[in-house]
């Protein structure tokens, strides 16, 4: 696992933070949302999002400026956060409003950018964050 986060902090210029209550501490300073992506080891739809999905130009943009990301492997998920967000599949991701405390979207499966780019940003709007 930590290869991965490893990887995935050096592909995308967003902020990945492995530790859930860092994450949330920074996405708070920095006035962005917190992005959980829930993933598994093999998961072939995560990894087409990994490989295909996050590195489109527009999504990586709106990743960066927008959120903070929290990768959770569901095979050592953390007892808190499965009884909190309760993800029942991979990829599943929530955006999550730390100053409000209040879960705003779960996307859930395989999203191609451009559906993926769309959920974001609706989500951003929908968090009132100036930055969408």
């Amino acid at each position: 696992m930590a290869l991965l986060l490893l990887f995935l902090g050096t592909v995308w210029s967003s902020q990945w933070y492995p530790d859930f209550r860092v994450g949330v501490e920074t996405a708070k300073r920095e006035g962005k949302l917190v992005l959980l992506y829930f993933y598994e080891e093999g998961c072939s739809y995560c990894k087409y999002m990994e490989d295909a999905v996050f590195i489109d130009p527009r999504v990586s943009t709106i990743m960066d400026n927008v959120f903070v990301v929290v990768p959770v492997d569901v095979d050592n998920t953390p007892p808190e956060l499965d009884r909190r967000f309760r993800a029942v599949g991979t990829p599943t991701f929530f955006v999550y409003d730390p100053k409000r405390d209040r879960i705003i979207m779960q996307i859930f499966g395989l999203q191609e950018s451009d559906e993926f780019f769309e959920l974001l940003r609706s989500a951003c709007k929908k968090s009132g964050v100036q930055r969408c």
